[in-house]
């Protein structure tokens, strides 16, 4: 009898320590789901001017909308081979390509008068904090792991200056990088579409979006800061660049653009549209813009009028500033909206420069962009030149291609004979300068490893990790291997 009752308690003891375990469990597992929301809450940050941003959007849009052109579009140029690199000695004449009917021009004109009218009349005010200065960029999806890279390298250079990426929709988010890394850097994502469809009177964002076209100049509308360092993910500085807000040419004029390699190629129907008196063709390169520098302060109207020639950008304004020129797009739009409004601006007059290198048998391949020193360029006409180093000293590396994706840039479409990390003989190289006495004779100091080393780093910590790496293998391993091959292996 005894051994059937402790057969008995032993059973519901049995049962006691299964129900004792199930609870602990499910508490576990609950404490595990509250801590999952937890960190899917922090990883979705919005901006705390989110409501005044959305009521500003709700009232710009509709002006936007009501000034907009009414016309159909206009037919875009082809094939007017405008590539033409800038020469201020070559005092070519403007290039006339684009065609326009009488009642074309018409609406224009009264569309453009109309706006620069109501936005001198309406009090505008641009949602920001007050003498607040940063960062921003716009990235994305497979451009995050770039834009991270493009940071680590802003944190190379000194600067803690806090950094906005914008995304256009929580479908771009990666939760990794926007939730984890990107905060530990003194950056945020933050997401245009729930600014511009937000329900003022719900305080909830709707479903919708907007095109990749705005993306740039809503950035910079949308951005927290006063002062405002634009730059394209896949452009870093190379210096601090907190002196650049601090100084001349920014400090009095509140707008500094770079060039690019091109003349400029606004069509003459473009000034007359605009009311602008059209400079001659050699007075300035055409615009750069992977960096801008702007006052939002000193350039509120100025941006506003930014806004309108993306928001009508494809249809209108890019083929009247550009007529199919090389990088047509958003890169004239911030010079002519401040020239349009007489607002002070600056634009460097050290032209862009060229990285790459010569292959063995494939000839030069460019790889990068250099842009200079505002601040030198200022007063660099007739200043010493040191034989050993640039002045003005290159600031930014924009890094077009290959853009610097640890996750794309060893797969072996681009790791191959041909591809940007190889010569054409399949020898894996330097993509920059031949060697480091070259490096450092251009930028001081050799940055070009600076910039592997961080390439190598960010693949070998995140491998796996990021939305856009799933199914990405061998990233680490190929990010040393190339490391090993051109700079040794060592870390300096």
């Amino acid at each position: 009898m005894l051994g059937v009752a402790w057969t008995a308690t032993s059973r519901w003891i049995s049962i006691a320590l299964v129900c004792v375990l199930i609870v602990f469990m499910m508490v576990i597992q609950r404490e595990s789901i509250m801590s999952s929301s937890r960190i899917t809450y922090y990883t979705r940050p919005r901006s705390s001017l989110l409501p005044d941003q959305g009521k500003f959007w709700q009232s710009f849009k509709k002006d936007l909308d009501e000034y907009g052109p009414k016309v159909y579009p206009l037919i875009h140029p082809e094939d007017t081979n405008l590539g033409i690199s800038f020469n201020a000695s070559d005092h070519r004449t403007r290039p006339d390509h684009l065609m326009m009917s009488i009642p074309q021009w018409e609406a224009m004109h009264k569309s453009h008068s109309s706006f620069v009218e109501k936005i001198r009349a309406q009090e505008y005010h641009l949602p920001y904090n007050a003498s607040t200065r940063g960062i921003v960029t716009t990235a994305g999806g497979p451009y995050l792991p770039v834009a991270l890279v493009s940071i680590r390298m802003l944190r190379e250079s000194g600067s803690n200056l806090p950094v906005e990426v914008f995304l256009s929709d929580w479908k771009e988010f990666d939760p990794i990088i926007c939730g984890k890394i990107l905060p530990a850097l003194n950056a945020k994502c933050l997401i245009l579409q729930d600014i511009f469809d937000y329900d003022h009177s719900t305080k909830k964002a709707k479903s919708g979006g907007i095109d990749k076209y705005q993306y740039k100049i809503m950035a910079i509308l949308f951005s927290s800061f006063e002062d405002v360092l634009f730059l394209d993910s896949d452009c870093f500085p190379i210096h601090d660049p907190e002196s650049l807000f601090l100084s001349e040419p920014f400090a009095s004029t509140g707008l500094v653009l770079w060039p690019d390699f091109w003349f400029p190629s606004e069509s003459p129907l473009f000034f007359e549209i605009a009311s602008i008196q059209p400079p001659p063709i050699y007075t300035r390169a055409s615009t750069e813009a992977g960096e801008i520098l702007y006052s939002k302060r000193k350039h509120e109207l100025s941006l506003l009028l930014a806004a309108y020639y993306n928001y009508y950008g494809p249809k209108f304004f890019y083929p009247l500033q550009s007529q199919g020129a090389p990088g047509e797009g958003d890169k004239e739009t911030f010079l002519w909206s401040a020239v349009a409004l007489d607002a002070p601006f600056y634009t460097v007059k050290q032209r862009v420069h060229a990285l790459g290198y010569t292959t063995k048998s494939d000839g030069w391949k460019g790889s990068a962009m250099a842009q200079f020193d505002p601040m030198q360029d200022l007063n660099a006409d007739g200043a010493p030149k040191d034989e050993k180093t640039m002045y003005p000293r290159p600031f930014f590396a924009h890094v077009n291609f290959p853009k610097l994706d640890p996750g794309q840039i060893f797969e072996a479409e681009s790791f191959g004979a041909t591809g940007p990390t190889r010569d054409s003989d399949g020898t894996i190289r330097r993509v920059w300068h031949e060697n480091e006495d070259d490096a450092v004779r251009f930028f001081g100091f050799d940055l070009e490893r600076t910039v592997w080393r961080v390439v190598k780093d960010v693949a070998c910590e995140y491998e796996g990790d990021f939305v856009s790496w799933k199914r990405k293998k061998n990233i680490c391993k190929k990010a040393q291997e190339y490391w090993n091959a051109v700079f040794g292996g060592e870390e300096r």
